[in-house]
């Protein structure tokens, strides 16, 4: 999409590029949409609900693809239970991912990353920049022309961070549903895979946690594994034990760059979506779009 990390696309068969590990919440959390959305280029507007589901704060970010314009600043807060309004233009290319474990008073800027996941720069807005992988990608092609429709995927091409799932506000678009994970990335990760980093603060409450999950591309970055060279055809790159890790966990995102199996949605012709990180239960519902923009705002 906005920027190639370690898988090459072709034009042909698709090809998907692709950051804590939690305790989900059980109950049904009210979100609160933040601000009004922005008034953008002629054509209409699409309105995403970026909501956090998580038992921690989340810093979702965007990143536009080449000639499409920055969504609010390219990246913000999201505290727990809440939820962000975000305004793009009806024709919008590029992709959403949550920053976990940031911190840009103490360790961002020129001093070092921001983000223990997903990290642009150290920045707070991540004004275009695409985001260090591992992280988990929403992919998204809008068009305003109703009769073609808007599509978008979930790619763990580059690897893992959190769960997320897309939910469609037509109520005959279940097509358009994109569910989360059913089991957690991080907890099954692999050692040789895995982004490990301390967590909780200093003295006693600091630990070694497992906060992302690379792909075996990204960690390897062998021609196998990132469906290039010899491998850059759907007959020749067939996956690994490595994305079959990923596709028992999360079986609607891809998985690798040539996952047949992958939920895409396609033709759709929504206004509004939801994209929820920690969807509830590990997945996605109708419940988390009506609290994903019938909220109050802040």
């Amino acid at each position: 999409m906005a920027a190639e990390h370690c898988s090459p696309r072709t034009s042909g068969a698709r090809r998907r590029h692709p950051f804590l590990s939690f305790t989900l919440m059980a109950a049904l959390l009210s979100f609160v949409c933040a601000g009004p959305a922005v008034v953008l280029a002629e054509g209409g507007t699409i309105v995403f609900h970026v909501a956090n589901r998580c038992p921690f704060p989340v810093w979702p970010a965007s990143a536009p693809n080449t000639g499409h314009p920055v969504l609010a600043g390219g990246g913000f807060l999201v505290p727990p239970g809440k939820s962000r309004r975000v305004a793009a233009p009806a024709t919008w290319n590029g992709r959403f991912w949550a920053r976990t474990g940031c911190n840009f008073t103490s360790n961002g800027g020129a001093a070092g990353a921001g983000c223990l996941t997903g990290d642009c720069e150290g920045r707070l807005a991540c004004n275009g920049s695409v985001g260090t992988p591992p992280a988990t990608l929403v992919e998204v092609s809008l068009h305003e022309d109703p009769t073609k429709g808007s599509s978008y995927d979930v790619s763990l091409v580059d690897g893992y961070n959190l769960p997320v799932s897309v939910v469609s506000s037509k109520s005959d678009e279940g097509r358009c549903d994109i569910a989360g994970c059913a089991k957690d990335v991080n907890a099954a990760c692999p050692p040789e895979l895995q982004v490990v980093a301390t967590t909780g603060g200093g003295g006693s409450k600091a630990k070694a946690e497992v906060v992302a999950c690379k792909s075996a591309c990204l960690a390897f970055g062998l021609d196998a594994f990132c469906c290039r060279g010899a491998y850059a055809t759907p007959d020749a790159c067939r996956g690994s034990v490595y994305s079959r890790m990923f596709k028992d966990a999360c079986p609607a995102y891809y998985s690798y760059a040539y996952d047949t199996t992958a939920a895409t949605a396609s033709g759709c012709a929504a206004q509004e979506y939801v994209i929820t990180f920690c969807p509830n239960r590990w997945g996605g519902d109708q419940q988390q779009l009506d609290a994903g923009h019938g909220a109050a705002q802040i």
